[in-house]
């Protein structure tokens, strides 16, 4: 086997694990998500076919146009994701229409118009693109869509409606970063004189994203994340009861050879810690932090009284 082939073919048994795990976020919860999920696929399997490419020339400009639509479609449904993240409201009937129509217009310009696309011709390694007078308006699609859609999750962090919808454009922004680098490592190797596809590595980075953006589709699976963002106030808080439980359990075989353990100051601690967590997520509102621990808001404001200043 090549070795070319070696980080698409990882990158496809990747997401036939994502969809056999978490099938039903992709089918059911979020059809952006599943929309993606394909996108990306056909853009793996099409990259897959380009490697070492021997086929007619037909057969080499219809693998070209599969994984250029691929591209397209996977703009347009992470456009779609960030508008549905951030929560963002102004328009938003009007601008998803936009988006359709003007990926409909892609579509058609890329297949049935050799302007964008004049041809295909293999090279060393892969399918080269004849550009036509017209392929400036590929990238610039891709550019506008990746520029509008990275401005929709940092409008998000700061003005989305639920806290939950923050945690996910900060996610997604991370995730985001993953083809990024990928391509900054690439250019970098190419600055030096290896001789290497940044195509090849595309798929294996997207999906890598794509995990990211499914595994925290679920909050428990969300909060998981995030406690290994540094600086975020769930990984604060995680590592904080994580701290209290290995002083708790870190006992001697002979207890008259330690200090008591406290049991009672070490509830009273763990519940201090997980009602300022949870007043802090709703930014101080008792109302919600009582209903969300299943307490009366005199007893969360007897034990928010109780935390230490």
């Amino acid at each position: 086997m090549e070795l070319l082939v070696l980080p698409s073919f990882l990158a496809i048994c990747i997401k036939l694990g994502i969809f056999a795990r978490y099938h039903g976020s992709l089918r059911r919860e979020n059809i952006n998500l599943g929309v993606f999920f394909l996108a990306v696929m056909f853009l793996n399997i099409a990259e897959l076919l380009s490697i070492k490419a021997q086929f007619s020339p037909n057969t080499l400009m219809l693998i070209l146009l599969a994984f250029d639509c691929a591209v397209i479609f996977i703009i347009h449904s992470y456009i779609n994701l960030c508008l549905e993240y951030s929560n963002f409201r102004w328009q938003t009937p009007r601008i998803k229409i936009a988006l359709n129509v003007v990926l409909a217009g892609m579509i058609v310009a890329i297949i049935f118009n050799r302007s964008v696309i004049a041809g295909a011709e293999p090279s060393s390694y892969s399918i080269t693109r004849i550009a036509g007078d017209y392929y400036f308006i590929f990238p610039l699609y891709v550019m506008a869509g990746l520029i509008f859609a990275i401005a929709l999750l940092f409008r998000g962090l700061k003005k989305a409606d639920s806290n939950i919808s923050r945690q996910r454009c900060l996610v997604i922004l991370i995730s985001t970063a993953t083809p990024v680098v990928m391509t900054f490592i690439v250019f970098a190797l190419m600055a030096m004189g290896v001789a290497i596809n940044g195509a090849i590595f595309m798929s294996l980075s997207l999906t890598v994203m794509l995990a990211l953006m499914v595994y925290a589709e679920e909050k428990t699976r969300l909060f998981r994340l995030l406690t290994f963002v540094p600086y975020s106030r769930e990984r604060k808080f995680h590592s904080e009861l994580l701290t209290r439980v290995t002083n708790f359990i870190a006992i001697d075989d002979d207890p008259s050879q330690q200090q008591p353990l406290q049991l009672k100051q070490m509830m009273r601690d763990f519940e201090g810690a997980v009602v300022e967590h949870v007043l802090g997520y709703y930014g101080g509102n008792q109302k919600k932090a009582a209903t969300a621990l299943g307490v009366s808001e005199a007893t969360l404001s007897r034990r928010a009284r109780a935390l230490p200043r």
